[in-house]
């Protein structure tokens, strides 16, 4: 059901700044550009490198969201089945499957394409196949993982995990993970990094590194983070005391039962580490979403441990849950499935078609050239990083705005869009302003504006 409602959902729509960078970097890649050597990236590529033939599709933005859809689907299915082999209880692995698929925070993400759900179903299926027993399930998990470290380096904690799991809970097979995971890991950067000319490490490490602090913002991520997934959060808590209980009575527990409880714990405090990186300015809700699947679990175990306890106060407590949580969540995820600017991209990306040929460049955002068909000015893909790298006075970053601020001079571009308050915005203004006018404003969350030059504004 929910993913018929997540394909209806489906548009065009341009809602977030890292999908927008994410979908018109895998179609640079499709046009033969390598990323970090021909244009920044933050990441690494494993995101790119599969939007690549999604892209060479040439139906815009399509593809990239049913894959997304596709990930949420087996992500729900890998939860389900890993709550199962962690406690071997079918109704917390049920409720697991279902608060994955119904978590607000996946349910947000459902409609862009970014790396965090890929790492989170990837991490699933690792878990799974750790818990198996043989060398060939050790060289899957390890296949897995080297993809994984492809993906995002937020996942790079977990790995950390995965080693320290099979050297305590599976000493006989252990070594063919460390050799596939970490071995492939090492010899797959270092081949990037050959592939780029050296640009690979330096864009993913550079790009992280020496961002501002800002206690105001972990304030209000935390804040963010609280309303968007208290559902979870609370029934989690106490799924954490029974977790903790049968951590606790070790005589009771088997080695393999040791094991996941170990590698869900873990899971979950990576989870809760990266937390700490939200003082530094630009880190968002999303980083959560490594930790959302192991809060699904828990909170089943929490919901389900207090059901089969059957007293009168356990069982009113979870009728309260019920109550306020899954209304909030029923209405929370409506809005986020059908959240929607597509009406207004649509606009916009009728303009730039219009106002320009199809290898002139524009100076907008990823998804609506995507949509367009049309190149990007100076390869202005992630505006996020690039304005970050500014913001710290990064020199390439200066370069790259000074360029800008020449080709609106010049009048290069024939449609320039950005967000009201966004620093390119406030840091173009001059020559924008000068040279452009404004020809559009959008409705709908996310705001854009359209500018375009101002001898071609239309009449009226």
């Amino acid at each position: 059901m929910l993913v018929s409602l997540a394909v209806w959902g489906i548009d065009s729509s341009c809602l977030d700044a890292a999908d927008s960078a994410y979908l018109i970097s895998s179609d640079a890649i499709a046009r033969g550009m390598m990323p970090y050597r021909d244009f920044l990236v933050a990441h690494p590529p494993l995101l790119f490198v599969i939007g690549a033939p999604l892209a060479k599709l040439g139906l815009g933005t399509l593809p990239f969201r049913i894959f997304s859809i596709l990930v949420l689907a087996g992500l729900g299915l890998g939860v389900r089945r890993l709550a199962f082999r962690v406690t071997a209880n079918t109704g917390i692995a049920m409720l697991a499957g279902v608060l994955t698929l119904f978590a607000p925070l996946s349910i947000y993400f459902s409609k862009e394409y970014i790396n965090d759900p890929l790492v989170s179903l990837l991490t699933v299926l690792i878990f799974l196949l750790l818990f198996g027993r043989t060398k060939k399930a050790m060289a899957g998990a390890g296949v897995l993982s080297i993809l994984a470290t492809l993906t995002k380096l937020t996942w790079l904690p977990v790995l950390l995990v995965c080693i320290i799991y099979v050297i305590f809970f599976r000493r006989r097979q252990g070594w063919v993970y460390l050799v596939v995971a970490v071995g492939g890991s090492l010899a797959a950067a270092l081949l990037v990094e050959m592939l780029t000319g050296g640009a690979y490490l330096n864009d993913i490490f550079g790009a992280q590194a020496s961002k501002a602090f800002s206690l105001t913002n972990f304030i209000d991520g935390l804040r963010r983070i609280w309303q968007i997934d208290w559902p979870l959060i609370v029934p989690s808590t106490v799924g954490i005391w029974f977790a903790a209980r049968a951590i606790l009575r070790r005589q009771q527990l088997s080695p393999g039962l040791r094991g996941r409880l170990f590698l869900l714990t873990g899971w979950l405090l990576c989870g809760l580490g990266l937390l700490i990186t939200l003082p530094l300015e630009g880190h968002d809700t999303n980083l959560f979403l490594l930790a959302e699947p192991a809060l699904a679990i828990l909170a089943a175990w929490g919901i389900m441990g207090l059901v089969e306890r059957g007293g009168r106060l356990a069982l009113a407590a979870v009728l309260v849950w019920l109550a306020i949580a899954v209304p909030t969540l029923a209405d929370r995820d409506s809005d986020f499935l059908f959240r929607s600017n597509n009406e207004d991209v649509a606009v916009i990306v009728a303009e730039v078609e219009g106002r320009s040929t199809g290898c002139q460049p524009v100076l907008v955002p990823g998804c609506i050239a995507l949509e367009a068909g049309r190149p990007v000015t100076r390869d202005y893909f992630d505006q996020f990083l690039w304005e970050e790298k500014f913001k710290r006075g990064d020199e390439d970053a200066v370069v790259k705005f000074a360029e800008l601020q020449t080709d609106l001079e010049q009048v290069t571009p024939p449609v320039a869009v950005f967000s009201p308050g966004q620093l390119s915005r406030e840091q173009l203004a001059a020559p924008l302003e000068t040279n452009y006018q404004l020809d559009f404003e959008s409705g709908a969350w996310p705001p854009l504006e359209m500018w375009v030059p101002q001898a071609a504004k239309k009449p009226g």
